[in-house]
């Protein structure tokens, strides 16, 4: 505008033409920059699962029909802007809450060509990331069993030790009188169950604490290929294994 005043006052046309041309480099600037955004489409993904205090990592895609857009930076929103070099990248994402998170705005910024101008747009995905409790061992993970409550051990009657009986089940008390190896018997229909079900510890102060436990439990459990379920308020996930019922334990607990 000064240089356009200043041709106009002093009626020079080389100024003037300046003038012009900074004005069609500026004009020009604003609709190549948007035209770098344009048609863009963006997808997202979280890599893997998280526990609470680790970052999840979320794989962002760039992607149009007539190549990459260029001087492209990314971020999550209030973060600091991030150099896209790809057609994908990784962005770290904090995570201090478990649940089913939906991502966060995306902020995309372009200044291309000239850096002159800037073109940014906040894009919401549809696109959610698991975030499951933080595995915490109970203090008290020493002293825990954990059994199936419905599992009743009556006493039936005593019989005579044979080798390969178990040696809980010695009747210590009439050994030390009679000197006479006697083995509790149960009847069949209450043996106890060798079902694990993982249980909140309520000696634990907190249902923040009590998952944690419970997250960690279950890690421990998996990693030993044992079969297990959860029993958590009204939610209840039956007996399995493998990485699959693992994480919709996790999930669960995650939901809880």
């Amino acid at each position: 505008m000064l240089l356009y005043i200043l041709g106009t006052n002093y009626q020079n046309n080389l100024i003037i033409l300046l003038a012009y041309v900074l004005l069609v480099l500026f004009v020009g600037s604003i609709v190549l920059s948007f035209l770098n955004l344009h048609h863009t489409t963006i997808e997202a993904r979280a890599v893997a699962d998280v526990h609470v205090g680790d970052q999840a990592q979320i794989l962002i895609q760039f992607a149009r029909a007539d190549g990459m857009p260029q001087a492209l930076f990314c971020s999550w929103q209030e973060q600091p802007l991030q150099v896209v070099t790809s057609s994908q990248m990784l962005l770290p994402l904090a995570t201090d809450i478990r649940g089913f998170h939906l991502l966060p705005r995306l902020k995309l910024q372009s200044v291309y060509p000239f850096g002159l101008v800037r073109c940014w747009s906040y894009i919401r995905l549809d696109t959610r990331y698991w975030v499951f409790p933080a595995p915490v061992a109970s203090p008290y993970a020493a002293a825990i069993a954990d059994k199936n409550p419905d599992s009743v051990d009556e006493w039936a009657d005593l019989r005579l030790y044979q080798p390969g009986d178990s040696l809980r089940q010695l009747d210590w008390k009439r050994l030390s009188r009679q000197q006479q190896l006697l083995v509790h018997q149960y009847s069949a229909a209450t043996v106890p169950s060798t079902e694990l079900w993982l249980e909140p510890d309520l000696r634990l102060a907190g249902v923040e604490a009590q998952l944690s436990d419970l997250a960690a439990r279950a890690l421990r459990t998996a990693d030993q290929q044992q079969p297990f379920g959860l029993r958590l308020g009204q939610t209840t996930v039956g007996i399995g294994e493998g990485q699959a019922h693992l994480r919709r334990v996790l999930q669960e607990l995650a939901l809880c």
